[in-house]
């Protein structure tokens, strides 16, 4: 047949040797056909091009080749970095990525979709925990606490915030920095993993370098957490004081915050010589605002982040970070989620890469 021709329901039913009712039958999955005439039917009419309506063939094949990713917020250059990598690898695949900005799991009770990948693990339980009870689709998530357990079984793809820590103060040591701080949005909830790596490196750090390094470890952390916000910490759907407003659009803003602490760093009785940032957008904001007060980067103060973000190639001086390649980390849950419905080999663990990209904001004390 002609490419050019628009392939109707009788070209199907001519080729299977079928009338038309029957091939009608199958398509909209309505009436009996028997099982080896329907998959017959479904082939023949793949094989000629055949447009048909996707809900219909959807409930025939029980496949809609669609994701459902869950997250509140693409503002940030992290997230949005992870969906494109999601999206890129999803349609590699031959599946679409339908993106669910809020957390209402009811909602995909009225979505066609085979799978669903989750931003953090405090969603995935909340998840699981609810809606996933009584609800079976695969699912797969991002987890920053590798200890996370889950209502039923969940593969993860692991960003191990012990290793990352300590591979960033090792850079910092090895640069000549013993006063190394920590500069956190707050201490609790998602970054609470990260600042509990920082204390526990740092508490043994203090004991082993010695020379000139304060028994009190903690005088280097400067947390722009409020008190006020204490009855909010186990509500991830919160984002409290950092978020801003442009053109009425609401967004979470980080680098503001970042911004605003370089006056309490300025403040501060113990200064640190390197500064180890809960993120990217934290740590730019921060460079900012020393320098809107006259301090340096990297001359009066070292600075590092944690994401290696596409950001840092705009501003100056160009970031030092610790990279967890968010992009492969998408790619990865779609990968795992889609060997999941395809019936491959997949593992529960899964591991995400990290390593430093160097920059301009870590002076080398040696």
């Amino acid at each position: 047949m002609s490419a050019e021709k628009n392939i109707t329901r009788k070209d199907v039913a001519e080729k299977a040797g079928v009338s038309v009712s029957v091939v009608s039958r199958v398509l909209n999955n309505s009436g009996y056909v028997d099982k080896e005439k329907k998959k017959k039917i479904i082939k023949i009419a793949e094989q000629l091009g055949y447009i048909p309506n996707p809900i219909a063939m959807a409930l025939q094949t029980r496949r809609t080749y669609q994701i459902i990713f869950f997250c509140n917020d693409l503002t940030g250059a992290y997230y949005n970095q992870m969906y494109h990598g999601m999206a890129k690898t999803a349609k590699e695949r031959g599946y679409h990525l339908l993106l669910q900005k809020d957390y209402d799991f009811e909602s995909v009770k009225k979505i066609l979709a085979d799978g669903i990948i989750f931003p953090t693990e405090n969603v995935a339980q909340d998840y699981a925990e609810t809606v996933g009870k009584n609800y079976r689709l695969p699912t797969v998530t991002i987890s920053f606490d590798p200890s996370a357990i889950f209502a039923k079984p969940m593969p993860s793809v692991v960003i191990e915030n012990q290793k990352i820590i300590n591979a960033s103060i090792d850079y910092l040591i090895q640069k000549g920095h013993k006063k190394i701080g920590m500069l956190l949005p707050f201490d609790y909830g998602y970054a609470n993993s990260r600042y509990k790596a920082w204390k526990e490196r740092m508490k043994m750090e203090s004991i082993f370098l010695g020379g000139g390094v304060e028994t009190n470890y903690e005088h280097y952390i400067i947390n722009c957490g409020k008190p006020e916000e204490e009855n909010k910490k186990k509500d991830y759907r919160y984002l409290g004081p950092y978020q801003s407003e442009s053109e009425g659009f609401v967004y979470y803003d980080l680098f503001k915050v970042g911004y605003e602490a370089a006056n309490l760093y300025k403040s501060s009785k113990y200064k640190a010589t390197a500064l180890i940032c809960f993120n990217d957008d934290l740590a730019q904001g921060f460079i900012a605002g020393l320098q809107a007060i006259g301090l340096r980067v990297p001359e009066d103060i070292s600075v590092m982040g944690i994401d290696g973000i596409f950001t840092r190639n705009h501003f100056k001086p160009k970031l030092t970070t610790m990279s967890i390649y968010p992009e492969r980390q998408g790619a990865k849950c779609v990968e795992v989620l889609i060997d999941m419905l395809e019936g491959k080999k997949y593992k529960y663990m899964n591991y995400s890469p990290y390593g430093i990209l160097e920059g301009e904001t870590v002076k080398d004390l040696k």
